[in-house]
């Protein structure tokens, strides 16, 4: 349990980094009576999390089985899957690394922001929900680095309670970094706004270049595990 815990572990504090969704809780949390919808932005990314990586740990599982009961040599055949699965994984990392590298502001010019970002002052809590848990489950950065970590996960162990064990001190790790604004807001009072839109410019402007370099470390680090078990 605790190598499962301890592999899955960097990618979780990449998730833990995510700086776009840590900004839409932001700018919930400086809208005057917000807080139901920051609690349902927050309730929503972890079931989000949680959906990706029991999916996932349950589909590597299955695949793991099937290969043992096929195989003679199941041990082994099992061994090479995870390190292609890894691979794969890490390709995909390097791969997302490099669009978010492109997508940078050059020149001192400003970030683009996204259209439903615009959009936030109309959130409801169902509508805050639903944005979170599609940014968790469904945004290609965020679901690659939960699905690694879950691969992780089912790769370092097969027993059931381990696995859910790891998975939920991976999603609450993955989960800090959204709840951070709301522990601000509690415990920070009238100076909570200053800090959260200093917070929120800062991320906006450097998501690009953030995620590009966490995703690029994730990738070499799933990838050269990958490739050192096909030795």
């Amino acid at each position: 349990m605790l190598a499962a815990i301890g592999l899955s572990l960097p990618i979780a504090l990449g998730l833990l980094f995510v700086s776009m969704p840590m900004a839409v809780i932001v700018l919930v949390m400086i809208t005057a009576g917000a807080h139901r919808e920051a609690a349902s932005f927050l309730l929503g990314w972890v079931l989000g999390i949680s959906a990706v990586v029991a999916v996932t740990i349950v589909i590597a599982d299955y695949s793991f089985a099937e290969s043992e009961s096929e195989s003679a040599s199941g041990s082994a055949q099992s061994s090479v899957w995870s390190s292609v699965i890894r691979i794969v994984l890490g390709l995909v990392l390097f791969g997302l690394a490099f669009k978010q590298w492109r997508a940078r502001p050059r020149d001192g010019s400003d970030p683009t922001v996204p259209k439903w970002m615009k959009s936030i002052d109309g959130l409801t809590p169902r509508k805050a929900f639903g944005l979170a848990f599609l940014s968790a489950a469904v945004n290609p950065k965020n679901a690659a680095l939960a699905v690694s970590g879950a691969a992780t996960i089912a790769v370092a162990t097969n027993v059931v309670a381990q696995q859910i064990v790891a998975a939920v001190i991976f999603t609450i790790i993955a989960s800090v970094g959204i709840a951070s604004p709301i522990l601000v807001k509690v415990f920070s009072g009238k100076r909570a706004d200053d800090i959260l839109v200093s917070a929120k410019a800062w991320m906006t402007a450097n998501n690009a270049v953030m995620m590009a370099v966490i995703l690029a470390i994730l990738g070499a680090t799933v990838l050269g595990e990958g490739l050192s078990g096909l030795q």
